[in-house]
């Protein structure tokens, strides 16, 4: 009787967490204006069910999940929007296998990113087989497009200067030129934002969930040292001329800058930690540093430098337990 009374409870649990992961799919693929942001929070769906119920358990409700969100497509007919919503799953998956192996955040990282970058390299695949147009070039079109409209309308207005409108012209033409350049390193950094938010989240919550995390507190995490090499390499190949092979160093340097703020902010989090700042000011602080221009630059100079300086002084291994304390 009293195993009844608990199953309950628990195929309740298991069948509301198996409708959270569909509606988090399906929402998007009805108006993605509106629910497009549940989009990214799949790899964190999926990272939490794998850890917190384990590969099998998970594996079953994921595919439960996939099933009606599948069904549900066919019947409403929005079949492709919600194959680029379940390209997003397979990144958790990568995830979650790393953090039960108990790898390291930056290996369970390069992991999801993978995965992530592969799945969607996949779907350009094969919507490009399948219409004979490339989304990718489309894309690139209708942004050029975009700023050749903004341009015009700028000419057209009376209320802009002609100083202005000669920077404004500039301006504009240097995006329509940069713009296509560092887009993969623009669509790169997507995949690297939504790696990193579920496993920063992800990490967190499963220790609420389940009293342990895979891998230490964020502001513990470090990239490995000799990936500050690929970005000297990304600078040099970036300095020659023109060609290919400097759009290629460009690229490398915007998604290596990137990652490197990623452990600016890990130094600047154990710092505010370390100085038990209240609550308010730390949000503060978050916010000034996150979308202040300035502060992406010194979170950036931070974690570069971090290589050498090690500012938290943590180049030895951490002990896990002490470092979720």
């Amino acid at each position: 009787m009293a195993n009844e009374e608990q199953s309950g409870p628990e195929l309740r649990r298991i069948f509301q967490h198996i409708l959270l992961l569909a509606l988090a799919t399906l929402l998007p693929a009805f108006d993605f204006s509106f629910f497009g942001w549940l989009t990214g929070s799949l790899p964190l769906l999926t990272f939490l069910l794998l850890y917190r119920f384990g590969m099998h358990v998970g594996n079953r409700m994921i595919l439960t999940g996939a099933s009606l969100v599948l069904i549900t497509g066919l019947v409403f007919a929005r079949f492709e929007p919600i194959l680029i919503s379940m390209s997003m799953v397979p990144s958790g998956y990568a995830i979650a296998h790393s953090a039960l192996r108990h790898e390291s955040p930056a290996r369970a990282g390069l992991k999801g990113v993978a995965a992530l970058a592969g799945c969607w390299l996949l779907l350009l695949g094969a919507f490009t087989a399948v219409q004979n147009v490339n989304p990718y070039t489309v894309f690139l079109e209708s942004l050029d497009e975009g700023i050749a409209g903004a341009l015009e309308l700028y000419r057209q207005s009376e209320s802009i200067s002609a100083d202005t409108l000669v920077v404004l012209e500039a301006s504009l033409h240097q995006m329509k030129t940069l713009l296509p350049l560092i887009m993969p390193s623009i669509l790169t950094g997507v995949a690297l934002l939504t790696v990193w938010v579920a496993m920063a989240a992800g990490n967190r919550v499963a220790l609420l969930l389940t009293g342990s995390s895979p891998w230490p507190q964020y502001r513990f995490w470090r990239l490995p040292d000799r990936l500050v090499w690929l970005m000297i390499a990304a600078a040099l190949i970036a300095l020659i001329p023109a060609g290919i092979i400097k759009a290629g160093g460009i690229n490398a340097l915007v998604v290596g800058g990137l990652v490197y703020w990623f452990q600016g902010l890990a130094v600047f989090s154990f710092f505010l930690h370390k100085w038990n700042l209240p609550i308010l000011l730390r949000a503060f602080l978050y916010v000034m540093v996150v979308f202040q221009s300035f502060g992406t630059v010194i979170l950036f100079g931070t974690g570069l430098a971090d290589v050498w300086l090690d500012f938290r002084k943590i180049r030895k291994p951490v002990d896990t337990e002490s470092a979720k304390e």
